[in-house]
């Protein structure tokens, strides 16, 4: 997924979930027999005749393709699919139920893009496609766009104990109550046909038999699981110490990294963002004890050596992978996306703020730069990088490869600073069955003014032979990878996520350069990616239902314009944050939680809140982080909606990797630091305080009654309220980095 999300064991492929109850037991005999199909036992009533039509009525959308037209990269990979794919609106359900026919939904997210294999298996069949075209409405799902559904999908997958998957099928009835679904994963490509067949089998039969039956069947599941889901948050019991559950939390998250087996427990497969950039920042952290901040120091440190020289970072074109395949980080999923470099560039930039490891700097700053040359789109705006899967094997070298291409006296040191071995450098848990024998990864170990001391070579010479080298062989990846399509696509989390990182480069580096770009992408943002005082997930217009702005994206715009206002002094953006944050309060506050989906845009009618890192920053994380700088800064978000962004689950201390962007926020607000200062500064001291941490430090001009003298800034400590005044730039800087 793309969040620092521990996947699960893979089950059985064939296991989905059915909350359908045939009324012949042969059906029932069929489904477990074939398809190890779990099955509800309870009995519907009759269905209300004026569910369906006494007639069938095909609306003509329904005999074309409607996708191709709408924004997005996910759409418009299908635009030419022989599937009639239909948008995700109040429309389409219409017409499923005029058609007396199911919906067949696909959620996916244009970060996976390996949903691509998977329909490209189904649209591979003839006789699928006529069933898909002729006997369902076919719907095809953003769920970057829809967040709703894509976190929906934890839960139906956890009905079926499965790990969570994308792409996700899913029957559901025109009122978008589920009737049956299974996620597909994408090394399942080859047997989607199959699973799809074994499905829609008895999906079809029994919608056939009594639509009606399988109508109030899946409306009582739903409810039911409405039910659920809403008293969800009765069980969450929030803490009444979370200072003190921070600390706990803390010690958790440190305790998982093994540094002798340079394990990460808990941490799955993602690039562990979140937890780097927590760990790093507690770590200088001056309120917090010194024995925690050392622990946290440590385990930064460590995470630091072990992935900075990884594999994860693409030596030849530059970049980072998005997450790996297996336990280490020794071979990648080599997948890149816009999002993963600004959320990482971020994580690295504070990383290098407390360890002071230049090549953390040098990383941070060489992945904004990456994703400048291969993700901006015009207007400045950025898309995802959203690009079809390619097999390992193209991404792989064995040792006579390099020789080929280099020659033996480049070849030599090539191999030596990279890592590589004849019988190839993976090691057996990460290849267990050896698909991939003689095969290796690029790990670029040593800088080339460190290859070219080992040469006895002078650096500034070696530069161009090393430069030439690594051309050569960015040359030979490419030819195997062969022609890919540019994503052109603006993407308003993308975009939001390159304004964060500006405003963190900013702060590490003081250029100029990158507070003018935070602020001009900033500035494109709102421009493109809002309607009136609403936000819109793409830049141009699409149905409600499929574009509309949900509550994460308002709370990362929310994010990204508190970063520019801390980097600017411009109450602009602090402004903007603030309307942002009311609008959000009206539309999604609701039944005593966070909504995901503004009303006027939901179709499926259950409560859903995004409370976990499943694919990102969860909106309660950022959300609580808002509402902590907000209220700093005096300007409090509405009650309602501070009361359910501010409470820190007792439970997050037991899966802290699940829960770090709440630490975070916990963190912030119980052991920040505030600097305070005169109204008026001098240049020398304005430009120090907007080169403090944006999201860790937070800054504000003294209130009524605060007497703050010309010339210092009072800093404010923790939960204790000590309180210590700097004289100098410099004396600020040494006071927030114990």
């Amino acid at each position: 997924m793309a969040s620092d999300h521990p996947h699960g064991a893979m089950l059985p492929p064939m296991i989905m979930k059915l909350r359908l109850i045939p009324k012949r037991a042969a059906t029932v005999a069929l489904a477990c027999a074939i398809a190890a199909m779990s099955v509800a036992c309870r009995k519907a009533d009759s269905a209300d005749p004026r569910e369906l039509l006494p007639q069938t009525l095909i609306a003509p959308e329904l005999m074309t393709n409607q996708i191709g037209t709408l924004p997005g990269a996910v759409y418009k990979s299908q635009a030419l699919s022989p599937i009639r794919w239909q948008p995700w609106t109040r429309e389409t359900l219409e017409h499923a139920r005029a058609a007396r026919r199911l919906v067949f939904c696909v959620v996916a997210m244009p970060q996976q893009a390996g949903f691509l294999d998977v329909l490209k298996a189904l649209e591979a069949d003839p006789v699928q496609v006529n069933a898909l075209n002729n006997e369902y409405v076919p719907i095809l799902v953003d769920a970057e766009a829809a967040r709703e559904l894509g976190i929906l999908t934890y839960d139906l997958c956890a009905e079926i104990r499965r790990p969570v998957g994308l792409p996700l099928f899913i029957w559901m009835t025109h009122e978008a109550n589920p009737v049956a679904w299974i996620p597909v994963f994408p090394d399942e490509a080859t047997k989607v046909s199959e699973m799809f067949q074994q499905s829609h089998t008895m999906v079809s039969q029994m919608w056939h038999d009594d639509p009606a039956y399988v109508i109030n069947n899946s409306r009582l599941d739903n409810e039911n699981r409405r039910t659920r889901l809403r008293n969800r948050k009765n069980l969450k019991v929030m803490s009444e110490k979370p200072g003190d559950d921070l600390v706990l939390g803390l010690r958790q998250l440190a305790s998982l990294y093994d540094p002798f087996s340079r394990n990460f427990d808990e941490t799955g497969g993602l690039f562990p963002t979140s937890s780097l950039e927590l760990l790093a920042s507690a770590s200088v952290n001056p309120s917090l004890r010194s024995d925690l901040r050392d622990t946290c120091l440590s385990t930064t440190r460590n995470l630091l050596s072990d992935l900075l020289g990884s594999p994860m970072f693409d030596p030849l074109e530059g970049g980072v992978f998005s997450s790996r395949r297996g336990v280490s980080w020794t071979l990648p999923n080599f997948v890149k996306d816009c999002i993963t470099h600004g959320r990482v560039a971020t994580a690295l930039i504070e990383a290098h703020r407390a360890t002071g490891e230049p090549l953390a700097l040098e990383r941070a700053l060489g992945l904004i730069a990456f994703a400048e040359k291969n993700y901006a789109v015009a207007d400045d705006l950025f898309a995802i990088g959203f690009a079809p899967p390619t097999p390992p094997e193209v991404w792989l070298w064995s040792v006579e490869d390099i020789g080929e291409l280099l020659g033996p006296d480049d070849a030599a040191w090539w191999i030596e600073a990279t890592g590589m071995k004849g019988l190839g450098n993976l090691p057996s848990e990460v290849d267990p069955r050896r698909e991939y024998f003689r095969a290796n990864t690029l790990a670029l170990k040593k800088n080339p003014g460190q290859i070219a001391a080992g040469l006895s070579i002078e650096p500034q010479a070696f530069e161009s032979r090393f430069q030439a080298a690594r051309e050569t062989l960015l040359a030979a990846r490419k030819a195997r990878i062969g022609r890919t399509t540019r994503d052109e696509s603006p993407n308003p989390t993308a975009t939001l996520r390159m304004v964060s990182a500006y405003s963190a480069a900013f702060h590490a580096t003081g250029d100029e350069a990158h507070r003018e770009k935070a602020v001009r992408v900033l500035r494109s943002a709102r421009e493109h990616f809002t309607d009136g005082r609403l936000l819109r997930a793409f830049a141009s217009d699409a149905p409600a239902a499929t574009g509309t702005g949900r509550n994460f994206l308002y709370a990362l715009s929310i994010q990204a314009a508190l970063d520019v206002a801390a980097i600017t002094s411009d109450d602009t953006w602090l402004i903007w944050a603030e309307d942002l944050a009311t609008t959000a309060a009206e539309l999604f506050t609701g039944e005593e939680l966070l909504k995901e989906c503004p009303d006027s845009a939901n179709l499926i009618d259950v409560p859903v809140s995004d409370l976990v890192m499943l694919f990102d920053d969860s909106t309660a994380g950022l959300i609580s982080m808002a509402e902590c700088r907000l209220a700093e800064l005096g300007r409090p978000l509405l009650r309602n909606f501070s009361k359910l962004a501010t409470p820190l689950p007792t439970y997050a201390r037991e899966r802290p990797v699940l829960h770090t962007d709440l630490f975070h926020a916990a963190l912030a607000r119980h052991y920040g630091i505030t600097a305070v200062h005169a109204g008026d500064l001098t240049p020398e001291w304005k430009h120090a305080i907007e080169r403090l941490p944006p999201r860790t430090v937070h800054r504000r001009q003294a209130r009524a009654g605060e007497i703050i003298a010309p010339g210092v800034v009072e800093l404010h400590f923790g939960p204790d309220g000590r309180k210590t005044t700097v004289a100098s730039p410099e004396e600020l800087a040494r006071a927030i980095l114990p």
